[in-house]
């Protein structure tokens, strides 16, 4: 039950010369108190930034939420998704177009996050890479099961074998960018869930290491209880079980073959 495609005209194939890369931030127009925090933690330290209004599925009539597909939905999360939760994916989306219209590497922020004191420098560790990367995420590796791409003296980046489950900060380039927006138009999961399924859109997710964003999950928009709001049943819970087992299998070879053949 993989996304179906979308066409997105392929770029030059030149590698990107960026000295400084584009900082956007998620967040909702509306959210006056966050965006207040979000500019001066930016600028305490001096980043420029740029907010990128997020869609809210609460009262949007955003054209890529009718992509929702409410059977595959529940069969991955044993529920179904929630506005807000899918005005997330849908602000993903729109940050990954952001990155192809430039035809720049970005970095991506949502507006709960919080900066380690050597953002900047990470930032410019990664940089050096944009060419040869799809997706590098900036938050704390949940699982410590990767790969070294690069070894540095103060930063190391990481393919991941099992990609954690958060969008709070990453880096994405528009090779990535366009590999995950022709594969992820139809919202089947979570964003941070579809990244994870590697295999449906076959991009190696990097990782920094040590990080320099971590998220804060203050007053979540998203707003659901899963644990309440899971469908009952036998079938469901088994069609899960099959679909989960088939997704780690799937993840697996292609995280293994993925590593072992690219940067």
């Amino acid at each position: 039950m993989l996304p179906m495609s979308r066409d997105i005209s392929e770029a030059s194939g030149q590698p990107h010369q960026v000295r400084h890369l584009k900082v956007f931030v998620i967040s909702l127009a509306t959210s006056v108190e966050r965006r207040a925090s979000v500019s001066r933690k930016l600028n305490d330290q001096g980043i420029a930034f740029e907010f990128l209004d997020a869609v809210d599925g609460r009262v949007s009539n955003h054209p890529y939420l009718k992509n929702y597909d409410e059977r595959c939905f529940i069969i991955n999360r044993r529920r179904k998704a929630a506005p807000g939760e899918l005005g997330c994916y849908v602000s993903h989306l729109l940050a990954w177009e952001k990155s192809v219209a430039l035809n720049e590497p970005i970095v991506v922020l949502e507006d709960d996050f919080e900066l380690t004191g050597n953002f900047k420098a990470g930032i410019a560790y990664v940089e050096q890479f944009a060419d040869k990367v799809s997706l590098v995420r900036l938050e704390p590796l949940e699982k410590r099961f990767f790969l070294v791409s690069r070894k540095g003296p103060d930063f190391t980046l990481v393919k991941q074998l099992n990609v954690g489950m958060s969008t709070t900060g990453y880096i994405v380039t528009p090779r990535g960018a366009k590999a995950l927006l022709n594969c992820g138009m139809r919202i089947e999961a979570p964003v941070d869930l579809y990244l994870k399924y590697t295999f449906t859109h076959n991009q190696i997710i990097h990782a920094l290491v040590p990080h320099v964003v971590y998220p804060t999950h203050h007053d979540s928009i998203i707003g659901i209880d899963a644990r309440n709001q899971r469908e009952k049943g036998v079938m469901l819970s088994l069609k899960k079980l099959v679909f989960k087992t088939g997704y780690s299998i799937a993840n697996l070879f292609t995280n293994l073959f993925n590593s072992l053949t690219r940067f």
